[in-house]
C-alpha cells in the first residue's frame, strides 16, 4: 500500500512539474531599427494605463531596475498629470529640457481566456522480472480541464532626437494568474534584450 501511494505521489507531482513548466513570458515578436546604432542612457519610463496607481508601480519598478545596468531612468509620473491622455503632445512637453535621449512605453495589448485538457499521467509498474509472468499494476492521475490567462505586453523604445521608434517588443505571458510576477517578468525581458542588443549602455 505504501508503494502504491508513494508512486500515485510520484506521478502527481511530475504532473505538476509539467502543468508548472508552461509558466513562462516569452517575447514573441521583436524588431529593430536596422539604421539606429547609438546607446541610450537617459530614459524617461511610461507604463500606459489607466490605473494611476498600478501606473507608479510599474514604473517604479522599471526605474529600480534600470538603475542596476546602470541607466537612468526617470519615472512619467514624476513629469505628466495621471490625469492627461498619454499623447506625443503630453509626452514631448514632459522631455522637453530634461535631456531625455529615448522614451520607453509599456502596455498592455490583449488578455484571452484558454482553457487546456491535462491528460491523465500513467505510471505501470511490474511485480515479477519473469517475462512469462510479468503483472502490470497500473496507477494514474486523471485528467482534468486547467483554465489561465494568457497576456499579451508591447515595450516600444523611442529615439528623442529624431521622435522615431528604434525598438519593439510584444511578449506573452502564459499562466498570468500574479500580476506582479507578470510585470516583473516583462521588465526583465525588455532590460534583457536592450541591454544585449547594445541599445542601452551598461
Amino acid at each position: 500500500m505504501k508503494s502504491r501511494n508513494s508512486i500515485r505521489t510520484t506521478c502527481l507531482l511530475l504532473a505538476g512539474l509539467i502543468v508548472g513548466a508552461c509558466a513562462s513570458t516569452r517575447p514573441v515578436m521583436e524588431w529593430r531599427e536596422e539604421g539606429f546604432s547609438g546607446q541610450l542612457s537617459h530614459i524617461l519610463v511610461i507604463a500606459a494605463t489607466e490605473q494611476v496607481t498600478r501606473r507608479h508601480a510599474i514604473e517604479d519598478d522599471y526605474v529600480e531596475a534600470l538603475k542596476a545596468v546602470p541607466v537612468t531612468a526617470v519615472p512619467s509620473y514624476t513629469l505628466m498629470d495621471s490625469d492627461l491622455a498619454l499623447s506625443r503632445e503630453t509626452v514631448e512637453a514632459a522631455i522637453e529640457g530634461e535631456g531625455f535621449d529615448a522614451v520607453l512605453v509599456t502596455r498592455l495589448l490583449g488578455v484571452e481566456e484558454v482553457e487546456e485538457y491535462q491528460p491523465p499521467v500513467h505510471y505501470g509498474h511490474y511485480r515479477s522480472y519473469h517475462r512469462y509472468y510479468q503483472r502490470s499494476l497500473n496507477y494514474s492521475s486523471p485528467g482534468y480541464y486547467r483554465k489561465y490567462k494568457v497576456l499579451t505586453l508591447e515595450s516600444n523604445l523611442y529615439d528623442t532626437a529624431t521622435r522615431d521608434l528604434v525598438w519593439s517588443m510584444q511578449s506573452e505571458t502564459i499562466d498570468a494568474s500574479a500580476p506582479k510576477d507578470v510585470v516583473e517578468a516583462q521588465i526583465t525581458l525588455t532590460i534583457d534584450r536592450l541591454t544585449q542588443g547594445g541599445l542601452i549602455a551598461p
